[in-house]
């Protein structure tokens, strides 16, 4: 050929016929075709979406609700894919199946609460096959992905997200996504500041508590609080000799 790529993993639509999402009509596609969403998904589950450079080569991945999805790199995917492909998967799996049995890999191999078990379901929704880790599609993400660095032991840092074009106060299941890189979480108090300057404790600090990094979804009953207006991820290290930073937080209104 002309040496351009016969499949697109990030976008497979390039190819001007496959898909990038699963729809009801799929199944009458022909098979080439019809994998495209496949392929979207273990891009979006290795990768994660939106644009990045990988060895010199561009690529930008949508979803299909407009969501972010966070990657869990190429290993972890591999992993996933193959054993759910070997141990779940039948000649009659359909896109659903699919979702339920990489589902319950990654619940074997990392657990129901992990972060790779909540990537598996956000990438499936990144293609429409079912719904987000937080409670189903159609929700509205915020997310401020800007590194701040956390002082050891030292003042209170803040991250802030603007939240526009809600109407209403915050909802009761207000999600709230936190990924933050420190050698030692149980230096660590983190808490959600509302826009009127009202705390929320998302996580105390634990003398006992020596693992790395805090990856976790709170859920914050925010009913009293107005939705539209700026946001505060606050996080202070209340110990010694241990550092890091706020990689990335995200609101996630249902």
């Amino acid at each position: 050929g002309d040496g351009t790529p016969l499949r697109y993993m990030d976008k497979p639509s390039k190819d001007g016929a496959s898909k990038d999402s699963w729809y009801s009509g799929l199944g009458n596609l022909d098979v080439h075709y019809s994998s495209g969403p496949a392929n979207h998904f273990f891009y979006l589950l290795s990768e994660g979406s939106g644009a990045k450079v990988i060895n010199g080569v561009s690529y930008n991945s949508p979803t299909a609700d407009g969501l972010p999805v966070t990657g869990i790199g190429r290993a972890k995917a591999e992993l996933i894919w193959f054993k759910a492909l070997t141990t779940k998967f039948t000649s009659t799996t359909n896109y659903a199946a699919a979702r339920t049995g990489t589902l319950a890999v990654a619940g074997e191999l990392y657990g129901t609460t992990s972060t790779e078990y909540k990537a598996v379901q956000d990438a499936w929704a990144g293609i429409a096959v079912g719904s987000r880790s937080g409670g189903g599609g159609g929700g509205t993400s915020f997310e401020n992905t800007t590194d701040v660095a956390i002082p050891d032991a030292g003042a209170a840092v803040t991250s802030s997200i603007a939240v526009t074009g809600r109407t209403g106060n915050a909802p009761s299941n207000l999600s709230v996504a936190v990924d933050i890189v420190h050698t030692w979480r149980g230096d660590l108090v983190v808490d959600l500041v509302a826009p009127d300057g009202s705390t929320y404790r998302l996580k105390n600090s634990s003398g006992s508590d020596s693992a790395d990094n805090v990856n976790a979804t709170y859920t914050v009953n925010a009913s009293s609080e107005v939705a539209n207006g700026t946001w505060k991820l606050k996080v202070q290290d209340v110990a010694a000799q241990d550092t890091g930073y706020i990689n990335s937080w995200k609101l996630t209104f249902p």
